[in-house]
């Protein structure tokens, strides 16, 4: 039985079968392939003028792909960053179609020949210690919500959370009041469905300990004043809101990104070594994670003391030591 020329049961099982169950992609991957398509498709069926539906492996051509990638920066305002991974789908995809059908090689090879955009990092921002103390001080804790608004915000200081590993936590992650020679922990679900656990600061235990007074173990942690659990967007609102309050950062973006490099900073301003930091962070490489040993300049100040040129050298060479020369004879 041939296979099928038109797009979509190639699609439906690429997002479906391939990316679920052979490869077992993480779930923010999966919905990023599909935003991928759900941007691709509309604006190929205006360029082919063809119905989405009626839409064939064919009309994804390497040209409208390459137009697809130049609209999501004019038009849309994208990043590079974004622009590349959404070329990455769409190569997956091809790669998927062009293993299954031999029709549709060189299509495959069209496709997977498009270039990703060299970018630059963008520089890491992170908030001094007084910032950071500036912003935890901002929600009113007199009221119920400013209260879930701090024991939120300093959580993601505490831990150094992603944002979906925060909205993700449950009450049944929290290993709190337990005060028997251990410490209080959280456990986070990260990238890829890894996880690991982070000590908290009993500040943070006593004020995670009010909000899930009245809750069962599966309830989340962190909700809003509607009663539900904090949404990605919600958490950005916060952040920004509150940001927005503290005059020194009234020009600059805070992200719930930004606190989690400003946790990842100020454990290395205190000393903590760089391997312990990628395990709290829950970095696969250390590589990654090395970004934070580079970025301020007092770490960088004491690393160039160490070797400084002029520096008094000892008074005599060790060959004038006697009791070492002595001890290297006996040896």
């Amino acid at each position: 039985m041939p296979e099928p020329v038109t797009l979509g049961p190639w699609l439906r099982r690429f997002l479906t079968e391939h990316i679920v169950t052979e490869r077992n992609l993480a779930r923010n991957t999966r919905k990023s392939y599909r935003d991928t398509f759900r941007l691709l498709l509309p604006f190929v069926s205006r360029k082919v003028r063809k119905p989405v539906d009626r839409l064939a492996v064919s009309d994804i051509t390497s040209g409208c792909v390459r137009q697809f990638l130049a609209h999501l920066e004019a038009d849309r305002g994208c990043s590079v960053r974004t622009r590349n991974q959404r070329l990455a789908a769409i190569r997956a995809f091809a790669r998927f179609v062009g293993s299954r059908d031999p029709a549709h090689v060189e299509w495959c090879g069209h496709i997977r020949a498009i270039a990703s955009k060299r970018s630059v990092p963008p520089p890491v921002g992170w908030l001094t210690r007084a910032e950071m103390e500036a912003m935890l001080a901002t929600p009113d804790r007199k009221t119920r919500r400013g209260q879930s608004e701090y024991a939120l915000m300093l959580f993601l200081y505490n831990t150094g959370a992603r944002v979906s590993e925060a909205i993700q936590l449950r009450v049944c992650d929290l290993q709190i009041g337990t005060r028997k020679g251990g410490h209080d922990l959280a456990t986070l679900h990260g990238k890829g469905g890894k996880t690991r656990q982070c000590p908290l600061w009993p500040e943070t235990e006593r004020v995670l300990a009010e909000e899930i007074s009245d809750r069962a173990g599966d309830d989340a942690v962190f909700v809003s004043r509607l009663g539900t659990p904090f949404t990605r967007f919600g958490v950005y609102r916060l952040i920004e809101r509150c940001a927005a309050q503290v005059p020194e950062l009234a020009d600059r973006t805070v992200t719930p990104h930004v606190i989690r490099h400003t946790t990842a900073c100020h454990l290395a301003l205190a000393g903590v070594d760089i391997n312990t930091i990628r395990a709290w962070l829950g970095h696969v490489s250390i590589s990654t994670t090395n970004i934070y040993a580079e970025i301020d300049l007092t770490l960088k100040a004491n690393a160039v003391a160490l070797c400084e040129v002029g520096q008094p050298r000892p008074a005599r060479s060790w060959k004038e030591d006697k009791d070492l020369m002595a001890f290297l004879k006996a040896l």
